[in-house]
């Protein structure tokens, strides 16, 4: 199945992969920047990514990575990362295979999952992995991922998909044990608390949030709460709340008919004022010109 559409998100931030069943646990997103900014989000389904046209910058909680035209990557499962235009303006088109593990593994241990996924999702050195074509083998790889884009185009394409996922996994797989990764990179340590400080984030954006509560929900102190950000995201715990309140009022500015006062108030704003002005400073045009962009 082949979708186009922006990325949505559930109250955890886990990504709710448009067009994924529980039936057929395989999608292809493709994803135009800068029309879309991917925020900070982690899903279980793995992901391989294949630009088509254009530069992208992916951030991890530990990295940073620009991926051009032609080439690809693969994103671990529950990878905390985001993704934007890496020159501001260019257009960016990326095709995203996202697909659950058990399309691959199977039932529940399965020699599938314990001898060939297993290794995989449950390697903490592995977040991304890079496919540039700078060998055989990552040339392979690229090939295949362009083919596994093409077959969608064609009907009754569920076993042959598999099929060609599975090639390619077993390549990755190839790619992992070669470039032996030898110990978890240490801000990648931090991801769990700092996952579970966003979620509470997301589930209290619209009250009156401290410091001490946001440390409190991953039981830490508020200094390793505010280093826990900087490490992970740059970002401090306001102002990745400030940036969650807007994305929420992005959402219900495209979505809803409420007004800018009533969606300041629901998103924490204390006025509709200083949200405009916040609003402006990040999306570039007020609340209104905002929502007219989409108005049918």
């Amino acid at each position: 199945m082949e979708i186009k559409g922006r990325i949505k998100l559930k109250e955890n931030q886990l990504e709710e992969i448009e067009g994924l069943t529980s039936e057929y646990p395989y999608v292809l997103h493709h994803t135009a920047f800068p029309e879309t900014k991917i925020p900070w989000h982690w899903h279980e389904e793995f992901e391989f990514g294949y630009m088509v046209h254009g530069s992208l910058k992916l951030d991890t909680s530990g990295q940073s990575y620009i991926f051009h035209q032609d080439e690809a990557f693969f994103i671990n499962s529950n990878v905390l990362c985001s993704m934007e235009c890496a020159n501001e303006g260019q257009p960016v088109l990326l095709s995203s295979h996202l697909f659950h593990p058990v399309l691959l593994s199977g039932h529940f241990r399965s020699i599938f999952e314990t001898k060939y996924v297993d290794p995989v999702s449950k390697n903490k050195k592995l977040e991304i992995l890079e496919i540039r074509g700078k060998t055989l083998r990552q040339q392979t790889m690229l090939s295949r991922l362009r083919k596994l884009s093409a077959l969608q185009e064609e009907e009754n394409c569920e076993f042959s998909t598999r099929n060609l996922l599975s090639e390619i996994w077993l390549l990755l797989l190839e790619e992992i044990q070669e470039l032996h990764l030898q110990s978890v990179p240490q801000k990648s340590l931090y991801q769990e608390r700092i996952q579970t400080m966003m979620s509470y984030i997301q589930q209290h954006y619209h009250e009156k949030v401290s410091l001490e509560e946001i440390a409190s929900s991953a039981a830490v102190s508020k200094r390793e709460c505010l280093r826990c950000f900087q490490l992970c995201i740059h970002k401090t715990p306001f102002e990745y709340l400030l940036d969650y309140r807007i994305e929420t009022a992005q959402k219900l500015l495209r979505a809803s008919r409420l007004s800018v006062l009533d969606i300041a108030l629901q998103t924490g704003f204390s006025s509709e004022s200083y949200f405009c002005k916040i609003f402006k400073r990040l999306c570039g045009k007020t609340p209104n010109a905002y929502r007219k962009m989409y108005l049918h």
